[in-house]
């Protein structure tokens, strides 16, 4: 980790994307082959984390070797269903396994200055948090809405900060860096490329089963079936075309993409960042962490085709 001298203080806005973000591990990889210095760094949902764990000292090298290794999809065992449905998910056990990746506690703890970004669910408010309890701040920023149940931070419920900002260069920005280069894992999305965020239609069945898996008893399934209106029995899903309706979790997580992607696009004309590395991943969706090797490699493709642009901003050219 390598810091600015004479050319003002140099800030890294990490975006949210889920699997995509893996990503920014790919960067942060070839930022330090390249010796460019980060001084302080922002993220919003997973760029929080990534960034809190570069921020804490974690080699580059051993996040890539925990995203290649770790058996996503035994990851289940992670998920801890809540009643009543604030979400599906309440995060205590994913506070946990964050911990154990995570060197520091505190924000105090880290090597260089870390801004978190979450949203307040009722309010609409966007939170930045740097200072105090780092794993509670991520729980917040992490809290995808509708999955994760809300994050109490005080007296404040909060969600996901890509609800109100997928890339936090304004908070890089306000920390004092002079310099800010932003990192996009949301790909741009078309009217006809509709399955951009999530598993095509087709693998409702599976993501349905999944969840499923998730929910031990009889007794919460009938609960979660009754709250979402589905009564006891099964039901064959309406199809329009060919297609399938898209089931409940579907609806929650396209949703929240289709906010965050537009709202995305608006963060990126204001132009708070001086540069943006936006890897190519549009064949990726949300969920699909198995894919990270690929995810990474994206990363460093758009960070090598960056540098360029990277050491002549930061007058290293």
């Amino acid at each position: 980790m390598k810091t600015s001298s004479g050319h003002g203080l140099t800030g890294l806005a990490l975006g949210s994307g889920a699997a995509r973000g893996l990503a920014q591990i790919g960067i942060f990889k070839v930022l330090d082959e390249a010796e460019i210095p980060i001084d302080i760094i922002a993220g919003t949902s997973i760029g929080a984390f990534i960034g809190a764990m570069y921020a804490a000292g974690v080699p580059v090298e051993q996040m890539e070797k925990v995203a290649l290794e770790i058996d996503w999809r035994s990851l289940t065992k992670l998920l801890d269903p809540v009643l009543p449905i604030s979400g599906l998910i309440d995060g205590k056990k994913l506070m946990a396994f964050m911990a154990e990746l995570l060197p520091a506690r505190n924000f105090e703890d880290l090597k260089q200055p870390l801004a978190v970004t979450a949203t307040d669910i009722n309010t609409g408010e966007a939170i930045v948090i740097k200072q105090g309890n780092l794993l509670a701040a991520l729980r917040a920023s992490l809290a995808f809405p509708g999955i994760f149940s809300p994050a109490r931070f005080g007296q404040r419920f909060l969600v996901d900060g890509g609800l109100c900002n997928p890339i936090p260069a304004d908070v890089a920005r306000s920390l004092g860096a002079k310099h800010v280069i932003g990192v996009c894992t949301i790909p741009a999305v078309t009217k006809t490329s509709p399955e951009t965020f999530l598993p095509s239609i087709k693998d409702d069945d599976q993501a349905v089963s999944r969840w499923r898996e998730l929910i031990s008893t009889r007794s919460v399934e009938h609960a979660l079936s009754t709250a979402l209106g589905q009564g006891g029995d099964e039901q064959k899903p309406e199809e329009i075309s060919g297609h399938r309706a898209p089931n409940i979790f579907r609806v929650c997580a396209q949703s929240v993409a289709i906010m965050e992607n537009q709202i995305n696009d608006l963060r990126l004309r204001q132009n708070h960042h001086d540069l943006i590395i936006r890897p190519s991943l549009n064949d990726i969706t949300l969920l699909e962490f198995h894919r990270a090797a690929e995810i990474i490699d994206a990363g460093e493709v758009a960070a090598r085709a960056a540098l360029p642009d990277i050491k002549s901003l930061l007058g290293l050219t």
